[in-house]
Parts: structure tokens; C-alpha cells; sequence
């Protein structure tokens, strides 16, 4: 079997096995050539497929400044202070 026909049975068989849930088949090079191998996968782990694409959250916006109008615009030497 050729690498590439050992790698893709391995993804039919991932994808298309009634037992893909518990285990997850790769292709490794043996004595002989290639082979498809069956990996059990631990308890409570799932194989999810990538997702497209990330969405962030909208930055929510700045609140108002809680400071009275006098406080803020405060000029003269005071300005930085």
C-alpha cells in the first residue's frame, strides 16, 4: 500500500466508521510498506471538526466620564493634576 492510499483510507475511515467516536485511524510506514493503524482515543475525548472561523465579541463602548463638567475641563496649572 502507498502512502497516499494508506492516508486516505485513514481519513475514510475516520470520517465514515461506526466506531469513529472511540478511536481515530493514521497512516504510519511498517516493515512492509504502508499501514492504516487504529488509535483509541481516551475517555471523554471527542475528535470536533475545526470550525471556519473565529467571531470576537463587539468592544463594548467607553463609558461616560462620571466626573462633573467642572472636574474635566479644569484648565490653567490645574490641567494635569
Amino acid at each position: 500500500m502507498s502512502r497516499e492510499e494508506a492516508e486516505a483510507e485513514a481519513r475514510r475511515l475516520s470520517a465514515e466508521h461506526p466506531e469513529r467516536d472511540r478511536h481515530h485511524w493514521l497512516a504510519r510506514e511498517g516493515d512492509g510498506g504502508w499501514e492504516v493503524v487504529r488509535i483509541p482515543l481516551p475517555p471523554g475525548q471527542r475528535i470536533d471538526p475545526l470550525k471556519a472561523t473565529v467571531e470576537t465579541k463587539p468592544k463594548p463602548p467607553e463609558p461616560d466620564d462620571p466626573r462633573t463638567s467642572f472636574d474635566r475641563n479644569v484648565g490653567g496649572p490645574y490641567g494635569g493634576v
